[in-house]
């Protein structure tokens, strides 16, 4: 056999485990990771705010971001559609789901965590309207501030976030006592 030859070989060989290796470790961890990431991307206590930061606005009319923000909160399968109510500054959240396909406490939670998140990346927002199939369930800002005991604004800083939202909704009581705390009733 050549040099050529050996040479030729040899790199085919290098190419076939290069192609097992990649195809059958890497690329499989690989999408077991983003199934995972998806996966936590829908639980409020797992949940990537990082994400989601760069759909901070001043202005709540602004529908595309509005859009692309509740587009990677948890529930995001469940969306059904907007409706912004400018004077007011309240937007409306349809979602198609009944309150019993979910367990409460963490329908709670996840309704909780994306208010907070909406009034904390959209400045003028001050009123979330979620309409499940079954229900109409009103967030205020003010409330919501309240219950943070901080300005929202403040929440951007992942860090201050996660101590004050996100650990305060572990705990099923304090959760269901977060949302019962900010839901306008008036």
């Amino acid at each position: 056999m050549s040099v050529k030859n050996i040479w030729i070989v040899s790199l085919f060989i290098i190419g076939l485990i290069g192609l097992v290796v990649v195809e059958g470790f890497i690329n499989p961890k690989i999408a077991a990771d983003e199934v995972r990431y998806e996966a936590e991307q829908n639980d409020p206590l797992t949940h990537d705010f990082i994400a989601v930061t760069p759909y901070q606005n001043a202005y709540m009319g602004n529908f595309s971001n509005l859009s692309h923000l509740n587009q990677n909160l948890p529930l995001h399968e469940r969306l059904d559609g907007y409706e912004l109510f400018p004077e007011t500054f309240t937007a409306q959240i349809h979602y198609s789901l009944n309150t019993d396909e979910m367990d409460a406490v963490q329908l709670d939670r996840i309704l909780v965590y994306n208010a907070l998140a909406n009034f904390v990346l959209i400045d003028n927002l001050e009123q979330i309207v979620y309409q499940l199939k079954d229900t109409r369930i009103v967030l205020g800002r003010e409330l919501a501030q309240q219950w943070a005991g901080t300005e929202l604004k403040s929440l951007q800083n992942v860090e201050r976030w996660d101590d004050v939202v996100r650990q305060r909704l572990v705990e099923p009581a304090k959760a269901q006592d977060a949302f019962s705390q900010m839901v306008d009733q008036s």
